[in-house]
C-alpha cells in the first residue's frame, strides 16, 4: 500500500534568471517561450532557467566576485549555494545566449567574430550535457561573473504537481554588448518587455 508521503515527489534544485534591460520606456525583462512539447509547460513565457546539474560544481571553481560561504549564507544552506549560480550562469547561455563572464584577468568579455562564433558553437553540446561549463571556461580562458547575478527569491513547486522544482531565483542586467537569441529548440520565441505589461498579457 502506498502512503500520501510517498506519492509526493521531491523538488529538483533549479536556476532561473530574471534578465533586465533599459528600455525606451524604463526596464524591460526577457522572457522566452517554449516549444510544444506536449506537457503543461508547453508554450509558456518562462525566464532563461533550469535543473542544476551534477557537472554545474566543477564550474563554481571559475566563479568571481562571491565566494562558497557567502553564497552559503545567501541561500540559507549547508553547503554548495554556488552550483545554483553556476546553474544559472549556463542556463542563460544555453537558453538565451548571453553569458556572465570576464577574461581571467578580471577584464570584461571581449567578443570579436571569432570567439563569438566559437562559443555559440557550445550552446548545443552544453544544453546536451556533451560538454560543460567549466570546460567552456578552462578552454576559453574565462572567469564567471557570479557577482553580477543578485539573489532574490526562493520558490518551490506546490505538492501535487507532476513536475517539481526548488529553484532560486537571480536577477541580473543583460550583460554589455552581447544580444539575447532564443535556442530555437527548446525556447522559440523571445520577447523583451516591461514587466507591467507582462503581467498584464498573463
Amino acid at each position: 500500500m502506498t502512503t500520501p508521503s510517498e506519492t509526493i515527489k521531491p523538488p529538483r534544485p533549479a536556476a532561473t534568471v530574471v534578465v533586465v534591460r533599459d528600455g525606451a520606456l524604463g526596464i524591460e525583462v526577457l522572457l522566452l517561450r517554449r516549444a510544444e512539447r506536449g506537457d503543461l509547460n508547453s508554450g509558456a513565457w518562462v525566464f532563461p532557467g533550469g535543473l542544476v546539474d551534477a557537472a554545474d560544481r566543477a564550474a563554481t571553481s571559475f566563479c568571481r566576485g562571491i565566494d562558497a560561504a557567502d553564497a552559503d549564507a545567501r541561500l540559507g544552506v549547508g553547503a554548495h549555494a554556488l552550483d545554483y549560480w553556476a546553474a544559472a550562469v549556463r542556463e542563460c547561455f544555453e537558453e538565451a545566449g548571453l553569458l556572465y563572464a570576464r577574461e581571467a584577468d578580471g577584464a570584461p568579455l571581449v567578443l570579436d567574430a571569432a570567439r563569438t562564433e566559437r562559443l555559440e558553437a557550445w550552446r548545443g553540446p552544453l544544453q546536451r550535457g556533451e560538454r560543460s561549463l567549466a570546460a567552456l571556461c578552462h578552454e576559453e580562458g574565462l572567469t564567471l561573473a557570479a557577482d553580477e547575478l543578485v539573489y532574490f527569491s526562493h520558490w518551490v513547486t506546490p505538492v501535487g504537481r507532476p513536475k517539481r522544482f526548488d529553484t532560486r531565483f537571480f536577477i541580473a542586467r543583460a550583460p554589455q554588448g552581447q544580444v539575447s537569441s532564443h535556442d530555437d529548440g527548446e525556447l522559440v520565441e523571445q520577447l523583451w518587455i516591461a514587466p507591467a505589461a507582462a503581467r498584464t498579457r498573463a
